[in-house]
């Protein structure tokens, strides 16, 4: 259940911290994450306490990335015993292995922020 649990917040931060870098703008995309009364049932305290470290580049860690990015291949490996196909999950975990690929293992998860910030520029 860890897994399943940490495979899911690993493609929530992939694909918020996403959305967050694609233009300043989408900053409020991530306002809109962290509010309650906005996004109602997919609100979640991940996305209000990741959020605005996220936006000042402050990867303090609180789960590394080095471990989330091990959570998400073990949760792939048993997809792969159960043929369970996990395309969003497998996408999310190469953007860790990037992230860890870039000296960023030790960091907060959400540093596979920095992935997308690079691809970008």
């Amino acid at each position: 259940m860890k897994l399943v649990v940490n495979m899911i917040m690993g493609r929530y931060a992939h694909c918020s911290f996403l959305a967050t870098s694609l233009n300043p703008k989408m900053r409020q995309y991530s306002n809109l994450l962290m509010s309650d009364c906005h996004l109602g049932a997919i609100a979640t305290p991940m996305f209000k306490g990741k959020g605005p470290n996220m936006i000042k580049s402050n990867f303090s860690p609180a789960f590394p990335l080095k471990h989330q990015q091990k959570d998400m291949r073990l949760a792939l490996a048993l997809g792969d015993e159960n043929a369970v196909s996990m395309p969003i999950a497998a996408a999310a975990n190469e953007a860790f292995k990037k992230a860890r690929s870039m000296g960023l293992g030790d960091l907060d998860f959400s540093a596979v922020h920095e992935v997308v910030k690079q691809h970008k520029d």
